[in-house]
């Protein structure tokens, strides 16, 4: 043999190792992004493998969709006040965004997105109502998506489908004895905590085009074929979003709010009927905890029995803050 052609097969067989290392050094990476504790937004590990996506639940209806390097922030409400539980999320430190889906403009859904879409460039996707107050909030020009259902948005590897929804329904007395609840049980806020609160209330939209006009429900189609699908406000079902099920058929995934009412009977037909509309092979819920002065905790048990009455071949997880959720989408899985 040659000193020619053993060098050429020494470079061979080191491409080869590089090659290796190189997966085994990703796969490694994958493993651990499953397992951090740490937002990817936030610096966390990363997710590669076009054959997995992640989840992580980041309070009320905020979720982190990690896919093929990507990070998706469905809703931007991460800076919750004083009195809440921390989000993993501090706004003013997001690292990597590359989209951000609100699903509808009121401030516990949208108030974190500006300083988010400042510091990553990341699109802002959302209902006219809602891009209208996002630039108002300091979205910089050019980066909203204004869609009012029927849109389809592509990215790296995955379609977005929009559809009209509609918001739940809650009435003030609710709303205000709730709050009353909180004063009685924990005390009444602070000054302090008042005017951070007050803060952030500020930052979203009341316009009443919200509850008819501005909130959307958004699928995601994968290149592998695998569908997921997020609604961050459960009122009654709309023609879009059943043109939308009736695009998709069966899920894989639906996330779907279950928000607001104290009694369990009230809220669960109306999140149920969502959910039997998608028929998910996986539930996962949204918007039923705590946010200080306003809701309380929600146990999902009544909600998940419900579902497994009516779709006995849905298999429901109830997340935790923070916590990774991840998911093989390859067709080797079908």
């Amino acid at each position: 043999m040659t000193y020619r052609s053993k060098a050429v097969k020494l470079c061979a067989a080191a491409a080869l190792l590089l090659v290796a290392g190189t997966q085994t050094h990703a796969a490694s990476s994958d493993a651990e992004a499953c397992r951090s504790l740490v937002p990817t937004a936030m610096g966390g590990p990363m997710l590669r493998d076009a054959g997995k996506i992640m989840l992580r639940w980041l309070s009320t209806s905020n979720y982190e969709l990690v896919y093929h390097g990507q990070v998706f922030l469905l809703d931007a409400y991460f800076d919750r006040g004083p009195r809440n539980r921390p989000t993993g999320v501090v706004p003013s430190e997001v690292k990597q965004a590359d989209a951000i889906f609100i699903g509808h403009g009121h401030f516990d859904h949208m108030s974190d997105a500006a300083p988010i879409a400042q510091k990553t460039k990341a699109k802002v996707i959302g209902a006219p109502v809602t891009i209208e107050t996002a630039y108002k909030l300091g979205v910089p020009e050019g980066q909203g998506i204004a869609v009012a259902g029927g849109e389809t948005l592509k990215f790296k590897g995955v379609a977005v489908d929009a559809a009209l929804a509609r918001h739940s329904t809650l009435s003030r007395d609710v709303l205000d004895t709730l709050g009353r609840l909180y004063d009685l049980d924990a005390g009444p806020a602070t000054p302090e905590q008042a005017e951070a609160e007050k803060a952030i209330l500020a930052k979203g939209t009341s316009s009443p085009d919200v509850i008819t006009k501005g909130t959307i429900a958004y699928a995601f189609t994968f290149e592998t074929g695998f569908k997921l699908i997020w609604l961050d406000s459960a009122g009654p079902v709309t023609d879009g979003v059943r043109a939308l099920a009736q695009k998709l058929g069966p899920v894989d995934i639906a996330i779907v709010a279950y928000q607001g009412h104290p009694v369990a009977q009230v809220q669960v037909p109306v999140t149920l009927e969502l959910v039997k509309l998608f028929r998910p092979r996986i539930f996962m819920p949204a918007h039923h905890d705590q946010i200080f002065g306003t809701f309380v905790d929600l146990g999902v048990e009544p909600l998940f029995e419900a579902i497994a009455d009516a779709l006995p071949g849905t298999q429901t997880l109830a997340p935790l803050h923070q916590r990774p959720n991840c998911f093989d989408i390859s067709k080797k899985r079908r």
